[in-house]
């Protein structure tokens, strides 16, 4: 008999959960015996799915062209769904964009919406654009609270059971419709440094691909924990053990400067 760690309900835990999914490239950081079947079957579903489909980790699974589990080069159409309790859309957002990795390492953009084309057509500078909403915050928090909390249990299990994530841990179970985790977002490195050019040998050819990188760790003036995720140039952290902003926050990751992303309660 163990206590799972999301719902903490006792039960018979024979599970094998991947800490990053594996269509992020992980095959080595795993929990045993620790997730209940009904929480990774939910959160994998809800929590994971969008944020590796409908989220900017989404854009940079394509543009990096890292494999799913089942070893397919993903394409992904971005735009959010249509109904649900949380605003999902923000006017600036460009709708209708899709992208697709190929085998040559380049990535197109799939467009269904003319406006968009159009434009492309007349700016000197295309681009673009996501915003993200409160949907988006909320599925990225999750996320992020899901992947950290679960690295802490690997390297402190009795730790991750501490009321101190108890909150955090509802939210990444259960969601909220009143509240969202704040999230801190920023940029690092250039695109040229994620990743090197295909090398062939003979008909087949390889290349090394920076997936994504993370960090754990604990402010000292206030001894909360913050877990920082890293993808394509996009930095992300969340505050384990708070769910109001931070200013200490945004100083934590040394040479990058990061930026409060929230909507407070009452403002959606």
């Amino acid at each position: 008999m163990n206590v799972c760690l999301f719902c903490k309900t006792e039960g018979v835990l024979q599970t094998k959960e991947h800490i990053v999914p594996e269509s992020l490239g992980n095959d080595t950081d795993v929990l045993k015996n620790t997730i209940c079947d009904k929480c990774q079957n939910y959160l994998g579903r809800e929590v994971e799915k969008p944020a590796l489909e409908k989220t900017n980790i989404a854009f940079w699974r394509s543009y990096l062209g890292i494999q799913t589990k089942k070893r397919h080069l993903p394409s992904v159409n971005l735009d959010p769904p249509a109904r649900g309790a949380i605003p999902a859309f923000h006017p600036v957002t460009d709708i209708g964009v899709g992208f697709t990795a190929h085998d040559d390492g380049s990535t197109s953009m799939d467009i269904d919406n003319p406006k968009f084309t159009n434009k492309l057509l007349s700016s000197e500078k295309p681009n673009y654009r996501m915003v993200l909403s409160p949907w988006h915050l909320s599925i990225l928090g999750r996320f992020l609270g899901k992947v950290g909390l679960e690295y802490v249990c690997l390297a402190d299990p009795d730790r991750a059971f501490g009321v101190q994530f108890d909150p955090m841990r509802a939210f990444v179970r259960y969601g909220s419709t009143k509240h969202l985790w704040p999230i801190y977002w920023g940029q690092q490195r250039s695109l040229d440094e994620l990743k090197d050019p295909i090398v062939w040998d003979g008909p087949e050819g390889y290349q090394e691909i920076l997936c994504y990188r993370y960090a754990l760790g604990e402010i000292v003036k206030t001894a909360d924990m913050v877990f920082a995720f890293s993808i394509g140039i996009d930095l992300m952290a969340i505050c384990l053990t708070s769910s109001l902003p931070i200013p200490a926050v945004e100083e934590c990751i040394t040479g990058v400067t990061l930026s409060c992303i929230h909507y407070a309660d009452g403002t959606w």
